[in-house]
């Protein structure tokens, strides 16, 4: 193979999506901060405005006879609160048809996503997954610069005395993350917590229920995986090129 073919190194660390904002000195027409206020909430008013239209409700059709509920939409854009796409039990099915039916898709209130929004981060990942295949435009206001949105961590498994455990291991320096209690990776004892800024303890797991072992390490690594990927889906989303 190497006398026929041309051999080209694919191990860089460099990410090539985050050019999109890079080339623009850092700055983005669709991330916002709400600590900005009424900076940024005349911000986003305009790029609703711009869908054209008068501000209505609307139900969009999902498969097997559901909907999902649009309380803020216009002829192309529907603006949304974090809580409401990812507060409720809502899947890629919904997500797919959302991204589908709107050129544009606001999403204000995001909070700064780790342990304590689990779920919520979840669900969030795959909502930018949805929208980053259908190129739909995507614009936010959250309270962290992109950057620090996504609480990112790293797994592997650790023996103690004959014993495999999984150490979910901090990799930005943002909260620390470490077992709690007794028994190898499958073992329901053995729990993975995580302090947060403001020192509170949290118990979390790979199925975003607290008291359920860690006992996937692939499920683990797959979510870290996840947040990074979503976080560099986001950088490429917020340049001036995306969704034209």
């Amino acid at each position: 193979l190497k006398e026929t073919c041309d051999v080209i190194s694919m191990d860089t660390t460099h990410d090539y999506r985050r050019d999109a904002i890079n080339v623009e000195n850092n700055q983005s027409n669709s991330y916002f901060l709400t600590c900005n206020g009424t900076t940024t909430y005349n911000s986003l008013q305009h790029i609703f405005s711009s869908g054209g239209g008068n501000s209505r409700n609307e139900a969009i059709p999902v498969i097997m006879g559901r909907e999902v509920k649009v309380s803020r939409a216009n002829e192309k854009c529907a603006w949304f609160d974090f809580k409401e796409l990812c507060h409720q039990p809502l899947g890629a099915a919904d997500y797919i048809s959302i991204a589908n039916r709107f050129d544009t898709i606001i999403i204000d209130n995001v909070p700064q996503l780790g342990a304590n929004h689990y779920n919520e981060a979840r669900r969030f990942v795959t909502l930018i997954d949805a929208l980053y295949e259908a190129r739909t435009k995507l614009v936010i206001s959250a309270q962290v610069a992109l950057e620090n949105l996504f609480v990112d961590f790293q797994a592997q498994l650790v023996t103690s005395d004959g014993d495999e455990e999984i150490a979910v291991e901090e990799t930005k320096s943002r909260d620390e993350t470490w077992v709690n209690g007794e028994g190898g990776s499958s073992s329901s004892n053995s729990t993975t917590m995580v302090r947060s800024k403001n020192g509170e303890n949290i118990e979390w797991s790979a199925t975003g229920r607290v008291g359920v072992s860690l006992a996937q390490l692939s499920a683990v690594q797959e979510v870290a995986f996840s947040f990074r990927r979503a976080e560099s889906r986001l950088a490429e989303m917020s340049g001036s090129q995306w969704g034209q």
